[in-house]
């Protein structure tokens, strides 16, 4: 079933702008696993990293599939993610911390995966990669809600002590 133009034009620029946060994702990931502190995050950091490459590819193949080729800019030549978006790691070491700051770029992604289900007169198949980004990425948030904890449950103990 054929969406409307307007409703199309919507969904073009919210895949558009998912593209740019999966982008952003995927560097701060990348800026984590930079950090010493990270030792048994490591595992998750990777995967965390190599699943928000897999989303910007399947975000692409959505994209090209429904922009109009006349007047939608081409998703690979978006400009970098800001440095300025990044810096909030650059100071933290405790991997609880960065943590907290994953989970946090992970709640975004997730409430743009699920604004977009008022477009879901899309075919199946786009249908099914939107549910599959879905429960990935819900996957990393419970991980890093729980790693979040970690700290936030030391210091109420160490509070009560």
């Amino acid at each position: 079933m054929a969406m409307e133009d307007s409703k199309l034009n919507e969904f073009v620029l919210r895949i558009s702008a998912l593209w740019n946060e999966q982008k952003r994702r995927e560097v701060l990931y990348l800026e984590a696993l930079k950090k010493d502190s990270m030792g048994p995050l490591r595992k998750m950091l990777t995967q965390g990293h190599f699943s928000a490459l897999l989303c910007q590819k399947e975000i692409l193949w959505m994209y090209d599939y429904f922009k109009c080729f006349l007047t939608d800019k081409d998703l690979i030549n978006s400009p970098e993610v800001k440095s300025d978006n990044l810096a909030v790691l650059h100071n933290l070491e405790e991997k609880e911390e960065v943590a907290g700051v994953l989970k946090n770029a992970e709640e975004k992604i997730l409430q743009s995966y699920r604004s977009l289900y008022k477009f879901m007169e899309l075919d199946s198949e786009t249908k099914r990669v939107i549910d599959e980004h879905l429960e990935r990425i819900s996957e990393f948030y419970e991980i890093l809600s729980k790693m979040e904890l970690v700290k936030k449950n030391g210091l109420v103990k160490s509070l009560a002590a």
